[in-house]
């Protein structure tokens, strides 16, 4: 199912930002509204529309996993692909337990670029606040 980027208004006229799955924009927008959210800009993210990189980028202004997160997030897609889950069932199992909701936007901005046909590294590659070179050439 394609992602897009939203900004939208709550009850109180805070902005709030993320990520959100739907078939269409108009769909989108309708979830958000569901969420007693006004939406201000849906937008798709797919890799190859050259500013979708830095759409997902911009959700994510500080770091979402720390060492011993990273560590148990790596171990735990590794047991769900290990067991035979495609890696996209398994970060849309990691998304749906996600601790925190960065870590689930994250998730699923990793999902849309497997799903949109990037490589695995190269959706890594995207997050280097998140994922050090060294972590993507041991995946690649």
């Amino acid at each position: 199912m394609p992602a897009y980027a939203f900004e939208a208004l709550d009850a109180e006229g805070a902005t709030r930002k993320g990520v959100i799955e739907a078939d269409t924009a108009r769909a989108a927008r309708g979830l958000l509204r569901g969420r007693m959210l006004v939406p201000l800009e849906v937008r798709p993210v797919a890799s190859g529309d050259g500013g979708s990189g830095a759409a997902w980028r911009a959700l994510f202004q500080r770091r979402v996993f720390n060492a011993t997160a990273l560590a148990i997030w790596t171990r735990q897609l590794a047991g769900l692909v290990g067991s035979g889950l495609t890696l996209e069932r398994a970060l849309t199992a990691l998304a749906d337990e996600a601790e925190n909701e960065p870590q689930h936007h994250l998730m699923a901005a990793l999902r849309a670029e497997v799903n949109a046909g990037s490589s695995f590294a190269k959706a890594l590659a995207r997050f280097p606040r998140e994922f050090s070179d060294i972590y993507v050439a041991v995946v690649g």
